[in-house]
């Protein structure tokens, strides 16, 4: 008896071990919140600093250096902590994009449009081409607009003039650092064309965008892959002149935005 007594005894101490593993993951889970709950200090002050650089240019005002900064570097790390509360519009509204309560990315890509526009326009106008290109931004991306004549193509042919270079070589440094993908439309005017290489303007539209994107890619941009063809139906005058045909005749080159914005109430 007595050691039927001591068998049943040992044998009620078992729950020991499942009261043990109760406590053991609790600990576990209560340690994996702990952790997930610490913010890392030092890499939230590295995103503050870069978004501030991001949005100052690197230098703030009255800095000579990047690194003479002085207490301006702290007011662009506060200006960071409330940035993802609202974005103010840091554009012109004549481009018709509206960046209010629009994303901290959103606004980066904005501002990276903008330099790659005034590149653009930079080199045009230095290479005294300032009247055959025109840039625009608006809530679709960026937008380079090429007039066919008398750089890219003659009359009739998608047949890249040699003195292309002189507008797709700026377009090319412009925009080769943008991951933005790239559309080329083909627009022409409402002249009808029937030719052995084209049944109609949709083809001949079609043709020139396709090779202004081939030029792109020679240039190193590789994100330039579509191009369509509009024909005459998205014209930008009337066609009842011979100058607003000739704006008309066109080439754009679309860098499409990857985060939507919206588009401004007064454009």
């Amino acid at each position: 008896m007595a050691r039927k007594k001591k068998h049943e005894e040992h044998a009620d101490e078992r729950w020991l071990i499942t009261y043990a593993d109760v406590l053991t993951l609790l600990f576990v889970l209560f340690m994996v919140m702990f952790s997930m709950s610490v913010v890392n200090q030092g890499k939230w002050d590295q995103l503050k600093d870069s978004l501030s650089k991001s949005f100052s240019g690197g230098i703030f005002e009255g800095a000579s250096s990047p690194i003479d900064q002085g207490g301006a570097a702290q007011s662009a790390a506060v200006a960071a902590d409330s940035m993802t509360m609202q974005i103010e519009a840091d554009i012109s509204p004549a481009f018709g994009v509206s960046l209010v309560n629009s994303t901290p990315e959103a606004a980066l890509e904005n501002k990276q449009l903008e330099k790659a526009k005034e590149a653009v326009d930079a080199q045009i106008k230095e290479a005294g081409a300032g009247d055959s290109v025109s840039t625009s931004i608006d809530e679709r991306g960026l937008t380079i607009r090429l007039r066919t004549e008398p750089f890219l193509f003659a009359s009739g042919s998608a047949q890249l003039d040699p003195r292309a270079v002189t507008l797709l070589d700026p377009v090319a440094r412009a925009v080769k650092g943008l991951v933005n993908p790239i559309v080329i439309e083909g627009h022409t005017d409402s002249d009808p064309i029937h030719t052995a290489q084209f049944a109609d303007n949709f083809f001949l539209g079609g043709a020139r965008a396709c090779a202004v994107r081939q030029a792109l890619n020679a240039r190193g941009v590789a994100h330039a892959q579509q191009c369509l063809s509009l024909g005459a139906t998205r014209p930008l005058a009337t066609n009842t002149s011979a100058a607003n045909k000739a704006r008309n005749r066109r080439v754009e080159i679309l860098v499409l935005r990857l985060n939507p914005v919206g588009r401004a109430s007064t454009p």
